[in-house]
This record gives C-alpha cells, structure tokens and sequence, in this order.
C-alpha cells in the first residue's frame, strides 16, 4: 500500500556522506520526505538515526534504478524533486587511464543520471511537474588538467541537462545544475581513483588540489544552493557555487590564451 503524505518528496542519489548527506539532512528539517540510497546494505546502519527513507543501489545497475524509482513512487504516489547526486572522481595522466576505468567513471557520473532522469520522467509527466538536479562541477565548466575523464563526465552531465531542459519544459519539468568549485569537507578527495604506472607530469597537482581550502566550500553550502534551487521556479539552469562563478566568467569573456594561462597558474 502507498504511503500517504501531505509533504514533498525527494530523491537523492548517494546520501552515505559529503553533498549528499548534507542535502538528505537539509530537505528533512524543512519537512521534505526524503528517499536516498547508499551503496550498501551496511552503510544503513550508520545512517539509521536520520529521517530517511534508505534503498540500496548501485549507480552501474539500471535495474536498481528502475526499482528505486518504481518502488518511491509505489510508496509516496509522488516525486517533487530527484537530485542525481552521486559520483567520483577519475584523475591522472590519459595515459596512465585504462578502458575498463574511463568506463566505468562516465557510466557512473553521466549514464547513471540519465537513466535515472529516464524511469523518472514518465512519472512526473503524469503528475504535470518535477525538478531533477544535477550535481556537476567546476570540472564541468572549465576543462582541469588531470582530470580529463572526470571532466568529460561532467561536461557530458551538462549537455544532457541542457538538453533536456528544453525537452521536457513543456512538460512542466525543470532541470537545475549546480557546478560547486572545490568542496573542502568531503570524502570526494580521499576517494578519488587513480590510473596506474607513472605518476603526475606535475607531481604536487593532487596535493595542491586538496589542499586548497581557503577557496574551498563546505558541504552544507552545496546543499542550500540545491535546496533553493529546487525551489526555484525560474528557468534558470546553472548555479556555480564558490569559484565556479569567476571560472565561468573568465572562460566566457577573456581572451583565450589568457584564460588557459589563468586556469594553469590557478589549478597547478
């Protein structure tokens, strides 16, 4: 039987921590009622305390996104807002990168989110409205070195999102990006997945990349810009969080050359 509720309900990919977690809390104190997935049967334990509604499912298998989406819906008869959250980052020399790696990083941060935009879709068509959020990246924006694969993960998410911002508008169906810059208080940099064989050409990147937190944001400030941008009735698309903002600009408005040197000197 369903289970009826007089309050919104959201999905989220990838609660068990960082953005994720900090988005599942944030949408439960103002009342939402909240599905969110883990990984793993064995991360629900340490989430127990918390008001969420659990399912396990892994982001390489369409079949637990079929059921993640069936089963909200069977329970709520309702979806407000799904928010693709869950990802990793691939980093290191393309030629250190192998296939199987390459792989596996778009499937999960590109063909994850549009398979799950898939099985939700016909769903918030019937219920004439929706928002789906995508959680992208300063990498999305600005092409960083060393992180060719993430990156192109995240241009992809882009160009999906926009796309279908304008397909399913008429629909009454609104897309929203947020592009974060370096978040500081996450597991993103501790998980992130390396290639094998030589190291960096520049070996200081990944330490210099962690560690830059003066210019980092905190998780809870990722999770307000998605919180209000799930409220945002605007068309507005993109939302950069911390220095994805100036990144945009300086891409859009500086000379090219200028703009490369500036993204080099910044990032290296």
């Amino acid at each position: 039987m369903p289970t009826r509720v007089n309050k919104p309900v959201v999905l989220i990919t990838g609660v068990s921590s960082g953005i994720g977690l900090a988005t599942a809390k944030l949408f439960a104190a103002n009342g939402w009622a909240v599905v969110g997935t883990v990984r793993q049967q064995g991360q629900m334990g340490a989430l127990r305390s918390q008001r969420f509604d659990l399912q396990p499912a892994e982001m390489t298998r369409p079949g637990d996104l079929d059921r993640l989406v069936a089963t909200t819906w069977q329970r709520y008869r309702r979806i407000d807002v799904v928010i693709c959250n869950a990802g990793y980052g691939l980093i290191g020399p393309i030629d250190t990168l192998g296939y199987s790696q390459m792989r596996e990083q778009l499937a999960v941060n590109v063909l994850a989110p549009a398979e799950l935009v898939r099985h939700v879709v016909p769903y918030m068509r019937q219920q004439g409205r929706g928002v789906i959020v995508g959680v992208s990246s300063i990498a999305g924006v600005v092409g960083v070195p060393g992180f060719g694969i993430y990156s192109a993960s995240k241009f992809g998410l882009e160009g999906l999102f926009e796309s279908l911002s304008l397909e399913l508008a008429p629909a009454g169906i609104t897309m929203k990006l947020i592009e974060p810059g370096p978040v500081g208080n996450t597991g993103f940099w501790t998980r992130l997945r390396r290639g094998a064989g030589r190291k960096w050409h520049e070996d200081e990147l990944g330490s210099h990349m962690t560690g830059r937190t003066g210019k980092a944001v905190t998780a809870d400030k990722v999770a307000a810009v998605i919180f209000s941008a799930s409220l945002d009735r605007k068309a507005r698309l993109r939302y950069p969080v911390g220095i994805s903002r100036a990144a945009g600009v300086a891409k859009r408005f500086l000379p090219e050359s200028i703009y490369r040197r500036l993204v080099r000197r910044a990032i290296i």
